[in-house]
């Protein structure tokens, strides 16, 4: 017969020490009220017995569980990885935890995950809206009962009492494509994602600025927005992309990592020499476009400081005095163009 072992609750522990719950738990909580000795015996007894602490039952006394709720709508993405790790990071430098989340692109999912989050998980929450999140009415519920939130990277509307993390993906995009230009290169395609998510919108807008500084005709063949949420059919996408295309472009702006990665993979099975005839530009540079051959010119986007940004804000957000307003805090963070061999 197999028998389904207990956990160990704090009353086990103050039993075997024959002391009270109330001074297990102040010596577990390290409180100078209880002498060291007694600590140490606490602290021994508890990892002979195998107690795990109840994080949950512990903040309803603390008002705290000291974890910090992260939803992204991906986890494939190397961009929301690097994000993630620079979350952990500054969290864990004071004392904090993560709990990271995906929304799978689903607006729907982030609603469901976020009611999971307010009910008790966490502290406060850095969230990534989805390209389906039109509506923020959620969001702004949350903050208008107190629950601490900072928004990064696909912020379509602004958010009450929500700090913002961004970039200027306008300027950056912009200036990614007048390098090509004056380079010479005047049949610049595009290639993004999804159309409905800001940030691809944004990137658009500074590609079709550049080329109207510089009166060059939007060619609307050379413009591709992947539709694929799925690695796999966006290499599809971007291959039919090219093979259909009537004009050869003589330039590549993309709107990540991994298309221009895609697009240069493409190109180079068709023979086309990069950069001599094709030059190509990424957006992201999160490691991948060293390690291809050509290595690949980037707009290297800060994502690691992103995360550190936005785990800071939000730990200066739980530190606030309760009876204080918060003041919203909108940071943009700089780009700048990495040039590789690609161009």
């Amino acid at each position: 017969m197999v028998f389904k072992k207990r956990r160990v609750k704090l009353e086990d522990i103050a039993r075997k020490l024959n002391i009270s719950i109330a001074t297990v738990s102040r010596a577990l909580d390290k409180n100078p009220r209880v002498k060291k000795s007694t600590q140490e015996k606490v602290f021994k007894t508890a990892e002979e017995m195998g107690y795990m602490p109840n994080q949950i039952a512990k903040s309803l006394s603390s008002g705290k569980t000291n974890i910090i709720g992260v939803l992204i709508p991906r986890y494939d993405e190397p961009f929301f990885i690097e994000v993630c790790r620079g979350i952990d990071q500054y969290a864990r430098n004071h004392n904090y935890k993560i709990l990271i989340s995906s929304s799978r692109n689903s607006y729907q999912f982030e609603k469901e995950n976020l009611i999971s989050f307010e009910r008790g998980l966490v502290d406060g929450i850095i969230l990534s809206p989805t390209h389906e999140t039109e509506n923020v009415a959620h969001l702004n519920d949350l903050t208008s009962k107190g629950m601490p939130m900072v928004l990064f990277d696909n912020i379509r509307e602004e958010v009450s009492g929500a700090d913002h993390v961004m970039i200027d993906d306008i300027k950056s995009s912009f200036d990614a494509v007048e390098f090509l230009i004056k380079k010479g290169r005047k049949k610049i395609a595009f290639i993004g994602g999804i159309k409905q998510k800001k940030v691809f919108q944004d990137r658009f807008t500074g590609y079709k600025s550049a080329l109207n500084k510089y009166k060059i005709p939007l060619n609307e063949e050379l413009v591709l927005h992947c539709n694929s949420l799925d690695r796999e059919f966006e290499d599809r996408e971007i291959l039919d992309f090219f093979k259909h295309l009537t004009t050869t472009p003589d330039a590549v702006f993309t709107c990540t990592d991994n298309y221009g990665l895609l697009a240069m993979k493409t190109l180079l099975k068709t023979e086309k020499k990069i950069p001599e005839e094709v030059a190509v530009i990424g957006f992201g540079d999160l490691g991948l476009g060293e390690v291809f051959v050509p290595t690949l010119t980037c707009v290297s986007q800060p994502s690691f400081e992103m995360g550190q940004k936005a785990a800071e804000l939000l730990i200066k957000q739980l530190n606030e005095p309760e009876d204080i307003l918060h003041k919203k805090t909108v940071v943009k963070l700089e780009t700048k163009l990495t040039q590789r061999e690609s161009t």
